[in-house]
């Protein structure tokens, strides 16, 4: 019976994954998100898209969901006698999973940062907070989002790896496949980061643009590469298309 419920619970996470709040910030202006800079429906890009504050919605919406699916399997397993820890990571790798490959938008979703966040929030917030402003902080020297977003998911599965009870082993498995998701949604990105064609991310520049009325999407200085960065992103999911399984 308990294997019932773990299966109910990983269905009714993966679809409230499919809310992709990025495409849902662009509908409230009459747009659709998928059609701007890298085309991806997520934070950085709707942020490059819409505005500081559209970015911040879309970021703290999409990790919200991350953790609302983690946090409510831990404590209704936990009412229920079951196992809430192996709960806690069931509901993140199936909210996860579903954000990355929402089957309502034809798998074509964001890249599950924010989400993953959520999720790693739930099991150790702390190490998760510090990760977040350290994430923050070293964006303002590297420059490459990509690679501090990374760098955070990959800490934190590390250190939730070194703390899980090995009694859950099967907890190992769904930290691995979280981290697995992440870097397989940025493919594209580090391939452009070994290739030196990945897109800057200038934000001190961006901040200076907050309190400014945006009415239309901005044109990122960077205009050259986000056509690069579509293109490479259209050809990824006309892959997809063929294979279901694969690639904010």
């Amino acid at each position: 019976m308990k294997y019932l419920y773990f299966s109910i619970l990983a269905i009714v996470c993966y679809f409230i994954g499919n809310i992709t709040w990025a495409r849902v910030v662009a509908k409230t202006k009459h747009d659709d998100i998928t059609k701007h800079g890298s085309g991806n429906p997520g934070t950085l890009n709707s942020w490059r898209s819409y505005g500081f504050w559209p970015g911040v919605i879309t970021f703290m919406l999409d990790m919200l969901k991350g953790l609302i699916c983690a946090l409510g399997g831990y404590w209704i397993f936990k009412y229920c006698g079951l196992n809430a820890e192996i709960a806690l990571y069931v509901g993140g790798f199936a909210c996860v999973l579903g954000h990355i490959f929402p089957v309502l938008f034809k798998f074509k979703g964001g890249k599950g940062i924010a989400t993953s966040i959520g999720v790693f929030f739930v099991a150790n917030w702390w190490v998760t907070l510090i990760c977040f402003v350290l994430m923050i902080v070293s964006m303002l020297f590297i420059k490459y989002a990509s690679i501090c977003t990374l760098l955070e998911i990959i800490v934190l599965s590390i250190v939730e790896i070194c703390l899980v009870n090995p009694a859950n082993w099967v907890n190992y498995i769904l930290i691995c496949g979280i981290l697995f998701l992440v870097l397989f949604a940025h493919r594209a990105n580090i391939k452009r980061l070994f290739t030196g064609k990945e897109n800057k991310t200038e934000l001190l520049a961006m901040l200076k643009k907050i309190g400014k009325k945006q009415t239309k999407p901005v044109a990122d200085n960077t205009s050259a590469e986000n056509t690069a960065e579509q293109t490479e992103t259209k050809e990824n999911n006309s892959n997809s298309a063929d294979q279901p399984n694969s690639e904010n």
